[in-house]
């Protein structure tokens, strides 16, 4: 797949992420999280990743592409509520 064109720093930015291979891990991380959270297998682990890929993307939109920054909002928002609906089963990770 070809790399589309962006302009300004946003692409290249995201040119430095498509040719390091960086794009590649993240989306197999994505793909293993989801998959995690379907079978409810390594719930908190999952989301723990899911959660950091999704805070990073609304960095991204936020210091970068503020045009896109909705839909990474509205995923951080639900990725949220779901680590607050499983807080018991981030106890250890939760507590002071």
């Amino acid at each position: 797949m070809e790399f589309p064109q962006i302009p300004g720093d946003e692409g290249e930015l995201m040119r430095i992420y498509f040719t390091s291979g960086f794009l590649k891990i993240t989306g197999v991380l994505e793909i293993l999280g989801g998959v995690a959270l379907l079978l409810n297998k390594y719930v908190p682990l999952a989301q723990t990743v899911l959660v950091a890929i999704i805070f990073n993307a609304v960095l991204f939109h936020a210091f970068h592409a503020t045009s896109g920054i909705g839909g990474a909002l509205v995923a951080l928002v639900l990725g949220l509520v779901l680590v607050v609906a499983n807080k018991d089963r981030f106890s250890g990770i939760l507590s002071v």
